[in-house]
């Protein structure tokens, strides 16, 4: 009787060097989490604060100090978007390595030292697969991500339309950008509910570029004239007049006159 037994194995690896800068151990450790959201050829990542300081048990300003560590040591660079997020790209050669590198005697190239040689390199497997990119070519797992990013959306209308255009995005657009500009839509001050867009809209027109929402105009009600003020007042007067007319009279009665008359048989 044949068993298989499978382990799921979830890692990121980090170039030695990474090791050897002169920063913190939760830099260190941010390099490695922001490794797993990497694209593979390009090496940007998109992830938001929020889900970093989750992946790392802290703040968002913690999160930032540690990016600020990584950028001023060369591991990396960031680039804020005018839609709020944050792309980060990473550097996969040490500072030291990058330039000109020769053979020949004389060259004058900057040489890391401690170079490791060819019999101590260890041969490791390609770059870890961006979990992300697999999971949007399988319709299963893509449902799973949609319903994360219908959950923040404020609008829930039309949601077979969105489903087809959210895998259109996806080919675009990380899925944490997705949800941060979703929620930062929701949380708009100056978002009106009846003119929110449509879910499929707001996708289809790559909304998640857009900025703030502009400022409501609050409209102060007009002074009325003089002519309008006579006319209500008319109006008025009028209606009361008519008000009247339609109570029932009441007939007076002297009782004493009625009495006077009884009394005298």
């Amino acid at each position: 009787m044949e068993q298989t037994i499978t382990l799921e194995r979830r890692f990121a690896i980090i170039d030695e060097w990474v090791l050897d800068l002169d920063i913190s151990d939760r830099a260190v450790r941010l390099y490695a989490v922001l490794a797993r959201y990497a694209d593979s050829e390009t090496h940007k990542a998109y992830p938001s604060r929020g889900t970093l300081a989750e992946r790392l048990r802290c703040s968002k300003a913690s999160v930032d100090r540690a990016a600020q560590e990584l950028v001023d040591a060369g591991a990396m660079t960031k680039k804020q978007r005018h839609n709020s997020s944050v792309v980060y790209t990473l550097q996969v050669s040490s500072p030291l390595m990058r330039g000109v590198v020769t053979g020949d005697e004389g060259g004058s190239a900057p040489v890391m030292t401690g170079v490791l040689t060819g019999d101590d390199l260890t041969i490791t497997t390609e770059q870890e697969p961006v979990e992300r990119k697999s999971l949007k070519k399988k319709a299963s797992d893509s449902e799973q991500l949609f319903v994360q990013w219908w959950a923040d959306y404020p609008r829930k209308e039309g949601k077979g339309a969105a489903r087809k255009e959210f895998d259109k995005a996806l080919k675009k657009i990380s899925l944490d950008v997705l949800i941060a500009s979703a929620q930062s839509y929701r949380d708009d001050p100056n978002r009106e509910p009846r003119f929110t867009v449509q879910p499929a809209r707001w996708l289809r027109e790559e909304r998640w570029e857009d900025g703030p929402l502009p400022s409501l105009v609050v409209r102060k009600p007009r002074k009325l004239t003089n002519a309008e003020e006579g006319a209500l007042l008319v109006e008025r007067l009028r209606a009361e007049e008519a008000a009247k007319q339609q109570q029932p009279k009441q007939l007076d009665y002297d009782m004493g006159i009625t009495l006077k008359g009884v009394d005298d048989e």
